[in-house]
């Protein structure tokens, strides 16, 4: 039987909106979501829309749990993983990408959010980065991004705690641009965010995005320390602490299916 699309394109006008349609994971991206939304971004693109967004089904529980765990393996590096290339082809496309985010939203749905250019919340949603849980080593391209967006130390306690944050607080740490209720999301997405985009100029958006994306992701590193880090990376991803707590993480999964 052939396996069933996790993902929506929907074209209005000039407005692309790509749907997550994985519900029963949680929407967490594995290899083939992954592709999907890689592929109707290069269609956006084709199409010549003005603004792609990123939503889920109205009403979910869980906007994005990240990474599909039943895929990743202890020393891969996660700077491989196709999920950090659709990030970095987000960032690259010359279209504004919006976050639509209700919900609560988990590792790399975090890093979804961060790769686009405007997030828009639910006051419902709320946000974990949970790479730590599973001692997972991100890129430091991506921590140097990051850093402009959060600062240092909110940046630290989201990392070293694992810990939820409301909407507001996401909303104070800079991660939301705007905070709604539920029931007006996609109004306010559409026709005030998406709206006004729409009435600049979409070659002045496109170079804009590119510069501010540049410096933001720029930072200085000795061959010496890039050295160091990359060495520490590839320890962790080799070492026992990363492959025991994938095992728990994912029977974990596994029982918590087996009950719904």
């Amino acid at each position: 039987m052939a396996s069933r699309n996790l993902t929506r394109f929907e074209q209005r006008n000039d407005v692309v909106i790509i749907t997550f349609d994985r519900d029963e994971k949680l929407n967490a991206f594995n290899a083939a979501m992954t592709a999907e939304v890689a592929a109707h971004l290069d269609r956006a693109q084709q199409a010549n829309a003005r603004v792609v967004i990123l939503r889920a089904n109205p009403g979910v529980r869980v906007w994005c749990a990240g990474r599909d765990l039943s895929e990743l393996r202890p020393g891969v590096d996660p700077a491989d993983d196709p999920m950090l290339k659709l990030f970095e082809q987000i960032m690259a496309l010359p279209l504004p990408v919006l976050s639509m985010v209700e919900g609560a939203v988990y590792g790399g749905g975090l890093m979804l959010t961060m790769a686009s250019d405007i997030v828009i919340a639910a006051n419902n949603a709320t946000v974990a980065m949970t790479a730590n849980k599973l001692g997972i080593p991100l890129p430091t391209e991506t921590y140097a991004y990051w850093m402009r967006i959060l600062g240092l130390h909110k940046m630290k306690e989201l990392l070293f705690t694992a810990s939820a944050i409301s909407a507001q607080d996401a909303y104070i740490a800079g991660i939301f641009n705007h905070i709604v209720e539920p029931e007006h999301l996609e109004s306010y997405t559409l026709d005030v965010i998406a709206r006004r985009i729409l009435e600049c100029s979409p070659e002045g958006i496109a170079n804009a995005k590119q510069q501010l994306n540049l410096l933001a992701q720029r930072y200085v590193l000795t061959e010496v320390d890039r050295r160091v880090i990359d060495e520490h990376r590839y320890a962790l991803l080799n070492g026992e602490d990363f492959h025991t707590r994938l095992t728990q993480m994912l029977a974990q999964v596994e029982g918590k299916a087996e009950s719904r």
